[in-house]
């Protein structure tokens, strides 16, 4: 009994220890720069995801919605790294081929050229959509994406840097896709543990899922590793998973360089490209008509 008795006395003493170390341990966070590099330090390096070149994604996914309804379908990416742009989707389905060569987008939709002028903009955001989740962390390097906070925190019991991630309001192609994400990593090896963005209410009826993104299967492509699985869970307003969900099977192929100027160039004549619409000054209250 009496050695029984030591033996908590003394376990007792080395938690009291243990237990301001490891608080002080979590309470140094690395500032957001920091968390950054390491995040991509542990996928491979910044510099190695930069040497990739053209990449060309394919996508088999699946997805369930909230009423259990079950769609599949195929699609391609192509990206120059670090991307989004020069980029370009291909959807079989729905007959579309869109891409930008990084001075603005395109599309030929069923072989008809879309002439929407806002097609020049928004291929991008559509590619910065598909592309974010799926390269983090590397993509948190983009333009318009800003790691302002870096906080300790828990995934299932797993000690995480949880990155709060601001995205300007034009990052993605509808307003539904929340601009604020947070980023988990590993608290020692900085790996990627998982992603969420909250619900969206923007009014009048119209709301959308939160995301929460998982991913598995690590694949490497060149001198990297990224995701052979992802994995998409809806949330809803509080942050309780929902029902509707989705998995992407991912596979990656480098191509040549000489591809770029065949994926990504805009092949539709000058004259049929859409132009956007010039903004006139605003008239001056003391300026009279036809001055």
């Amino acid at each position: 009994m009496r050695e029984s008795f030591r033996h908590l006395v003394t376990l007792a003493a080395a938690m009291v220890v243990a237990a301001p170390l490891l608080a002080q341990e979590a309470a140094v966070a690395p500032p957001p720069s920091e968390a950054v590099r390491r995040a991509c330090d542990a996928a491979g390096g910044m510099a190695a995801f930069n040497a990739l070149g053209v990449v060309e994604v394919k996508i088999k996914r699946e997805e369930v919605t909230q009423e259990g309804q079950t769609t599949a379908q195929t699609k391609g990416i192509f990206f120059l790294a670090p991307g989004p742009t020069p980029g370009r989707t291909e959807d079989p389905q729905i007959k579309v081929i869109a891409g930008d060569d990084g001075s603005g987008g395109w599309a030929v939709v069923g072989g008809q050229v879309d002439s929407r002028p806002s097609t020049i903009y928004m291929v991008k955001r559509l590619l910065t959509a598909e592309l974010f989740p799926l390269l983090l962390p590397f993509s948190l390097t983009w333009e318009g994406a800003t790691v302002t906070a870096v906080v300790p925190a828990e995934v299932g019991g797993q000690p995480v840097w949880r990155l709060t991630v601001v995205l300007t309001r034009t990052f993605f192609f509808t307003p539904q896709i929340s601009t604020s994400w947070t980023v988990d990593l590993h608290r020692r090896s900085f790996a990627l543990v998982r992603a969420e963005s909250p619900a969206t209410d923007l009014g009048k009826g119209v709301k959308a899922d939160g995301m929460r993104f998982l991913w598995s299967d690590p694949v490497r492509v060149g001198n990297i590793s990224l995701p052979g699985v992802q994995r998409l869970i809806g949330l809803d307003e509080i942050g309780r998973e929902k029902s509707h969900s989705r998995i992407d099977h991912v596979t990656y192929r480098l191509l040549p360089a000489q591809s770029v100027e065949k994926l990504f160039a805009n092949p539709i004549p000058p004259e049929q490209r859409p132009n956007l619409p010039v903004m006139q000054p605003p008239a001056r209250p003391d300026a009279k008509p036809g001055a």
